[in-house]
């Protein structure tokens, strides 16, 4: 589907500056190749959930033992920067889809490059809990007030599996 088809200035989540960003900034972020924004529509081309994706970097020393073992200074990763669901298609398990295709993407992305862990800088203490039912980690479990979480590569299989069941 082509960006410009898809209906942004309807979304309406519980955060406007999810909304806000959605609205403003989705497409320069694209065009500029600073983040992709993935979309689930409906057949009116209206966006009724997104998430945004871009490479990154975390520098070793930031890392727990579990995602700094045997990686080069700064260890490369996803980084899922927004995700968002419309208030009137909460509950439905949109945002779950969309983990499961930004886990998917990371398994992908590390075929052809290097992937380490999929970093989720969450929005609150509740988003924070939420990636968490999916096997996420604190990055730095000892910062109570961070709310960064990881996800290493090769456990994205065990989270899938879960996800969908055979």
């Amino acid at each position: 589907m082509l960006a410009d088809k898809h209906h942004r200035t309807e979304f309406a989540s519980k955060t406007e500056s999810l909304n806000e960003w959605l609205r403003k900034y989705s497409g320069q972020n694209r065009r500029g190749n600073t983040a992709a924004t993935w979309v689930i529509a409906d057949h009116e081309y209206r966006v009724v959930a997104y998430a945004t994706l871009s490479m990154t970097s975390v520098d070793k020393s930031d890392c727990p033992p579990a995602l700094a073992k045997g990686t080069p200074r700064q260890v490369p990763a996803l980084l899922v920067g927004r995700l968002a669901t419309d208030e009137r298609f909460e509950g439905m398990g949109l945002a779950t889809q969309l983990v499961l295709h930004i886990l998917t993407t990371a398994l992908e992305l590390n075929a052809t490059a290097a992937c380490r862990a999929v970093i989720v800088n969450a929005l609150n203490v509740d988003a924070y809990a939420w990636w968490q039912r999916f096997g996420f980690e604190p990055l730095d479990p000892a910062d109570d007030a961070s709310l960064d979480l990881y996800l290493l590569t090769a456990d994205i299989a065990k989270t899938l599996e879960r996800m969908v069941p055979s």
